[in-house]
């Protein structure tokens, strides 16, 4: 039985991107998942199985991260199209879970406006709840609740908090039947105007500030993210970055190479002339070598990502570099693979899947 003919519930789980989705899927559903490409596209298909408190089964999906149904990427035409019941060969969702950064409401605010637009039935979800209440943010669920008119659901995925609240209040939206979906269709601009408002608005009135704000972390943005200073920094760490992979990795490129050279002579040593000992110097030993010889250039240079993800400066660098990268026709969030392909053209070539011009 393929999946367009299952009668479960089918759950899409939509939000911006690095909102905790994937981590909530990936805790709903557990083991019992799959994860293929839509047909046609790169684009990656996560696809679950997951039983609710009340003994339901149910169908979850998760969509890739948008922040909006009006599409600038491939990842975002398939969620929108996907939502809306356009997309060959896929069934339209039951049931919709706007997953949203508790830490940063203002932007999925938006994107629950348009949702509610499809008339599907909708929740939001509210992820990383327990860092929002550590940074001191409250927020009015009950308010926020009534303002949108869909049920508000807190959860932390990386704990697995709040999933059974969760699944009990999707399971009832999706035995409540599913409501024949909206024509949806491209806002213009004034309505775009007129939703923003509407958000700020919400936004001012259910989430209140922290009484005792990190001044500390805001200090450090106020530096970093200047259009000047920022991009100095920034600057800065890149040519640290590539000095080691250019430089620093250089003692030990040269140590390999010398190694697997040193390797070739014994075998041309010790092994007869013939096709063995070619295959064998000239082919598995120098072709490992020309391989390996990149490892320190590699490894260097991940730990310098991983580095930066870790002090949350990677996404204030793809922030600086989005205004820069849009001439090219690309996101800022494109500088993260083009930064690795200085490693492996591969992540560089694949950035390319975010440029809105096919």
């Amino acid at each position: 039985m393929s999946e367009a003919t299952i009668t479960t519930p089918r759950i899409a789980l939509v939000g911006n991107p690095n909102c905790g989705k994937t981590a909530l899927f990936n805790a709903l559903t557990g083991a019992r998942q799959k994860v293929a490409n839509y047909p046609g596209v790169t684009v990656e298909r996560k696809a679950g199985m997951v039983t609710t408190p009340n003994g339901h089964r149910a169908f979850v999906l998760d969509l890739p991260g948008t922040y909006s149904l009006r599409a600038r990427s491939p990842d975002e035409e398939v969620t929108r199209d996907v939502v809306l019941g356009r997309f060959p060969g896929e069934a339209p969702p039951d049931v919709i879970a706007c997953v949203a950064d508790a830490t940063n409401l203002r932007l999925v605010l938006r994107l629950v406006l348009e949702l509610k637009q499809t008339g599907r039935p909708l929740a939001l979800v509210l992820n990383m709840y327990d860092i929002a209440e550590r940074q001191g943010l409250r927020i009015d669920l009950e308010r926020l609740s009534r303002e949108l008119g869909i049920p508000v659901v807190t959860t932390v995925a990386v704990r697995k908090r709040g999933l059974d609240v969760l699944l009990q209040q999707l399971d009832v939206l999706a035995q409540q039947g599913t409501r024949a979906a909206a024509a949806w269709r491209e806002p213009t601009a004034a309505e775009i105007r007129a939703a923003h408002r509407q958000a700020e608005r919400i936004m001012r009135e259910c989430v209140r500030p922290p009484l005792r704000p990190d001044t500390w972390t805001g200090r450090l943005d106020g530096v970093l993210l200047h259009p000047i200073a920022g991009t100095l920094i920034l600057l800065t760490v890149l040519f640290l970055m590539f000095q080691a992979v250019f430089s620093w990795a250089t003692p030990l490129m040269e140590l390999i190479d010398a190694g697997f050279t040193e390797l070739a002579l014994l075998v041309a040593r010790y092994v007869p002339a013939g096709m063995l000992q070619s295959f064998l110097a000239d082919g598995l030993i120098a072709g490992v070598g020309s391989v390996i010889v990149f490892l320190p250039q590699i490894m260097i240079l991940f730990f310098f990502i991983i580095l930066l993800e870790d002090f949350g400066y990677m996404a204030r660098a793809a922030f600086l570099m989005d205004r820069l990268m849009g001439v090219a026709g690309l996101h800022g969030r494109a500088f993260i693979p083009l930064l690795s392909s200085f490693a492996c053209a591969v992540p560089g070539i694949m950035s390319a899947r975010v440029i809105d011009n096919k």
